[in-house]
């Protein structure tokens, strides 16, 4: 049984009135179906043709072009499909935004091994010269300023040691948690056509934990169930200014990740619960320009590389700020910490890879329930 056309047309008039310079005609030769089309407007949407009853089906994303940030889904047989569109308008249909969900779908990679060797340091120089069109400096300065080739260098006088068999103290695992959160960004998101500018944005900050915790934290909102959108800014090099999370047909909840390394290895200010408190509160102001009602938004703090009970000392005072002062921040829909975890498998050199992403609700703003954000156990990427 065919399926039913998004759109039926009536008499000889177009279907629907875009604002494009192309016209779409049905193959009878005897119908314009849709007035001033643009191609990237109308995805997979269906046109019945009234002179002969054939129907039309635009294509879908071509291979290669970024996701639009904003759709209108568009049902088959719908009794009042919109007939007018605007320029920022994309309609898509059911089965071709179910496409791209999957299309785009950061890969699961929680069981990847990774085993410390030079065969896999040589790849990953590779890839970062490929990739960015500079090699790694094989003097870095250190962990803060050129995190990966710091972490690459660390590993490369270690295994020049023949007795070197494991991560025996801080510095091997957080030089692992770089080397591995590089790889995972890859792993997870090579496929996406906006690759490129994510590698631009990781590069900027020399590929720390920090500089790929953006990309941490979409891949822990989409496996949960939701569906997200990176924005890229303009020009050449482009890089992700920020993400989405796409509510319903056209809402966004805009998310934020900022660097939270005031208490971080190596040389952090002591973390106590009134300073890390005060430091999250901090956080919450500097992004009122950009998260408010008007804007609601989610806001993801970077720990970084964190040491002993950092983690749950964060988490507590997220959640002591939000009972504080969630009120003056209602357009704050949730404030998040993510950490990149490195986990020992017992085998020689090896390790796994994950992120810890801890959601709390801000009580004081309703999200809907088409925003999932899970609670802290559906987002351990390691335990």
């Amino acid at each position: 049984m065919a399926l039913a056309p998004h759109y039926t047309q009536s008499g000889g008039s177009p279907a629907i009135s875009s604002a494009g310079f192309g016209l779409l005609g049905c193959d009878c030769g005897g119908s314009v179906l849709i007035a001033g089309y643009e191609a990237r407007n109308f995805l997979g949407i269906a046109i019945q043709c009234a002179a002969c009853g054939r129907i039309t089906e635009t294509p879908g994303l071509p291979p290669g072009a970024p996701a639009p940030p904003a759709v209108l889904l568009v049902e088959r047989g719908a009794d009042n499909p919109p007939s007018v569109i605007t320029p920022e308008t994309v309609l898509i249909s059911r089965e071709e935004m179910d496409r791209l969900a999957m299309l785009f779908q950061p890969r699961s990679t929680d069981l990847d091994p990774h085993v410390i060797s030079d065969a896999l340091l040589d790849d990953v120089e590779f890839q970062q010269r490929r990739w960015t069109d500079k090699p790694l400096d094989p003097h870095p300065a250190g962990y803060r300023q050129q995190a990966l080739a710091w972490a690459v260098a660390h590993f490369r006088a270690r295994l020049r040691d023949p007795d070197w068999t494991s991560f025996s103290d801080n510095t091997d695992m957080v030089a692992a948690a770089v080397i591995a959160g590089f790889r995972d960004l890859f792993a997870s998101w090579v496929h996406h056509p906006l690759f490129g500018a994510m590698v631009n944005t990781a590069a900027a900050q020399g590929f720390s934990p920090h500089g790929m915790a953006m990309f941490g934290a979409a891949k822990s909102l989409a496996s949960a169930g939701n569906r997200v959108v990176f924005v890229p800014t303009d020009g050449p090099r482009a890089r992700i200014a920020s993400f989405q999370v796409v509510r319903g047909q056209q809402d966004q909840l805009s998310v934020a990740v900022t660097r939270f390394d005031r208490f971080e290895w190596l040389d952090g200010a002591e973390a106590t619960p009134q300073a890390v408190r005060a430091a999250v509160l901090e956080a919450m102001a500097s992004v009122q320009g950009s998260i408010n009602r008007l804007h609601p938004g989610m806001l993801v703090l970077s720990g970084g590389v964190s040491e002993g009970p950092f983690d749950q000392l964060l988490i507590d005072s997220m959640g002591a700020a939000l009972r504080s002062h969630g009120k003056r921040h209602r357009g704050l829909a949730a404030l998040c910490a993510i950490f990149p975890k490195v986990g020992l498998t017992g085998r020689r050199r090896e390790i796994r890879f994950g992120y810890n992403f801890y959601p709390r609700p801000n009580r004081n703003h309703s999200i809907g329930g088409s925003v999932k954000i899970g609670s802290r156990e559906d987002h351990m990427g390691l335990p």
